[in-house]
């Protein structure tokens, strides 16, 4: 009997894979929640940056409202006058806003639609912020405890993304704008203008 040389076993051929249209769907799935994420993202920033713009816009006016204080808030015309030149200043420093709305598109003129503007006096120490009265003396210079300003905006935010949906009667999401509203209070100061002593 002849010894033939063995043959080497040939590995059977496999099928050619048909993973790439397995590929697309998971791409496909992925691709949609990356960009939700991404949206989500870049709104959360916006959504930060416009409160510390909203509430710097509100720090600008109430320090208008107490620098040099009493006489400010003189019951007529200086009141009237502080109380308008509070809402402009914080009108401009809001203007760069996104969602900024101004009845005339001059912010310098006052009178801003978004943000809204509001203040209120607090007149003793741990005492509620009320509306101006004339007789709590916030005019007088010489008041024990000064009188406190604060200044509250008020700001529609859009959103870029609201991924808003109603599913059974129920609305889920985000909302299409959120309400930010943002304080700043200061206590008036004099500046005692009178020559100091020998």
């Amino acid at each position: 009997m002849a010894n033939h040389p063995a043959t080497p076993a040939v590995p059977a051929r496999r099928p050619p894979r048909r993973d790439s249209g397995q590929s697309i769907v998971e791409f496909a799935l992925v691709v949609p929640l990356m960009v939700i994420l991404l949206f989500a993202i870049v709104d959360f920033a916006r959504i930060y940056t416009t409160m510390v713009s909203v509430e710097s816009a509100a720090r600008e006016a109430a320090d208008f409202g107490t620098t040099l204080g009493a006489g400010r808030w003189q019951d007529g015309a200086p009141k009237d006058g502080t109380v308008a030149e509070m809402e402009a200043r914080a009108c401009v420093a809001a203007s760069d806003l996104t969602g900024y709305a101004d009845s005339d598109d001059d912010p310098s003129n006052g009178g801003c639609t978004n943000p809204t503007f509001g203040y209120c006096l607090t007149t003793t120490t741990g005492g509620s912020c009320l509306p101006f009265d004339p007789g709590a003396g916030c005019d007088d210079p010489l008041r024990a405890t000064p009188c406190r300003v604060t200044v509250t905006l008020g700001y529609d935010f859009e959103l870029l993304a609201p991924l808003r949906i109603e599913f059974l009667g129920v609305e889920l999401g985000l909302p299409t704008s959120i309400a930010l509203e943002r304080s700043s209070t200061f206590a008036m100061t004099d500046i005692d203008l009178a020559e100091p002593a020998p």
